[in-house]
């Protein structure tokens, strides 16, 4: 049986820099895409632990 120690997470996604968004509230903002990319990252992690 494997520790909890031998699991490795995946790397949590990186936050876009403020100057990435153009602030215009496009639907696909960079912004929208990272919180998605959190989201699912959330969620492995939660899976795993």
């Amino acid at each position: 049986m494997s520790k909890q120690s031998d699991i490795k997470l995946p790397e949590k996604p990186i936050k876009p820099d403020p100057s990435e968004c153009c602030n215009r509230g496009c639907e696909n903002c960079v912004y929208v895409y990272y919180e998605k990319a959190l989201k699912r990252w959330q969620e492995k992690v939660e899976k795993l632990k």
